[in-house]
């Protein structure tokens, strides 16, 4: 049985391994790219998130442990997606979709009316989530972040 929420502390520790296990091997990002979105999201980082906002960090999990995970922020009444991803073992199963899902829920209470985020032009992979989880393109950023190239994607209910 599989279960989505935000993440309880014990689950830190497990959540940033999942997230450098994750991360680590994309092709999709350029060393320097990779390197800051590490430093980012360490057991520390996770922390500080869900300090400020307890829903930041969504988990879904199974009697394995966890499978995957959400990260977001709020942003001047949107929020910004920074990360979604499943856990090798596990991909394949709808836990992508179910996390955005959840994640949309979230709005009401966090007084926000639309979810941003960016995805790599070649990250075929999150881009087909993204459009089954009813967001929309909105534009293409060339030599963006760490020079690299990116989609910007919005939903909104």
């Amino acid at each position: 049985m599989r279960t989505i929420g935000p993440i309880a502390e014990h689950e830190i520790d497990a959540l940033a391994a999942l997230m450098r296990d994750t991360i680590q091997p994309l092709a999709y990002y350029n060393e320097c790219a990779r390197r800051a979105e590490l430093a980012k999201y360490t057991a520390d980082g996770l922390r500080s998130l869900v300090a400020e906002d307890p829903q930041a960090v969504l988990v879904a999990r199974d009697s394995s442990g966890l499978i995957g995970f959400c990260v977001s922020r709020y942003d001047d009444g949107t929020i910004w997606l920074s990360w979604f991803g499943t856990a090798a073992h596990a991909r394949g199963r709808g836990i992508g979709s179910s996390l955005l899902a959840a994640l949309a829920k979230t709005l009401p209470s966090r007084h926000a009316h639309k979810i941003w985020c960016d995805s790599r032009v070649d990250n075929k992979e999150s881009q087909s989530v993204l459009e089954r989880a009813g967001f929309r393109r909105i534009a293409t950023l060339t030599n963006h972040w760490f020079g690299q190239d990116f989609f910007l994607w919005e939903w909104s209910p």
